[in-house]
């Protein structure tokens, strides 16, 4: 019996049958990678220190000065008559203290003074003799005589240009220039209340200046 010989597209067939019967193995699973966590910075704040307060600066000690007797002068005032010295401006100012009144003069000198404190907001003027009319503001007053013509017109200077009067709202209520009277001029204080006075004279430029004590 002759050997039967095997058509080669029937081994093609068995050996295709063969591998169908193989399982074939599972695809390899690569595994993603798990993303990592976001962290959030958090800031550290550092509170800035609180700034030192600031301590108000003391009142200034207001020492009573000055005198609240019945008048004050320079030495042998009326003598000491300045004919070189006239009037420029007058001005009232306000400080921690004490008001101060100031006369500002022209020209070369020192002049005598005199002041008087009244209880009254008026007094005899120097040329007639008759009270102050109309009165000073406020309830008191100081009388003040200084050796000096406070309008230069009547030793060939220039004539006055300041104010006559000018008002205050603290202690000082009102400085008048009441006039001039042989070589002597006279000013009116309107003060609110009798109060403690001081007198100084002072240079560049020549001036009176009486303060007036607050307190």
């Amino acid at each position: 019996m002759g050997t039967m010989r095997r058509s080669p597209y029937a081994v093609l067939l068995a050996a295709a049958m063969l591998a169908g019967c193989t399982s074939s193995p599972s695809p390899s699973v690569t595994p993603s990678a798990t993303p990592a966590p976001t962290v959030t910075a958090t800031a550290t704040v550092t509170a800035s220190p609180s700034p030192a307060p600031t301590s108000s600066p003391a009142p200034q000690d207001c020492a009573t000065f000055g005198t609240s007797a019945a008048g004050a002068s320079s030495p042998d005032w009326a003598s000491s008559l300045a004919s070189g010295l006239w009037g420029v401006t007058q001005r009232v100012g306000v400080h921690e203290c004490y008001d101060r009144w100031v006369l500002e003069f022209a020209g070369d000198g020192e002049p005598g003074w005199q002041v008087t404190p009244h209880d009254a907001s008026t007094f005899a003027t120097d040329a007639s003799g008759e009270d102050l009319a109309p009165p000073l503001a406020g309830g008191a007053s100081l009388e003040i005589l200084v050796g000096a013509w406070y309008d230069g017109t009547a030793i060939s200077q220039a004539g006055y240009a300041g104010p006559l009067s000018v008002t205050g709202s603290g202690a000082i209520r009102e400085a008048r220039i009441v006039g001039a009277f042989e070589g002597i001029t006279q000013v009116g204080l309107g003060l609110d209340e009798a109060r403690p006075y001081r007198v100084t004279w002072l240079e560049d430029p020549p001036r009176l200046v009486v303060d007036v004590f607050t307190g």
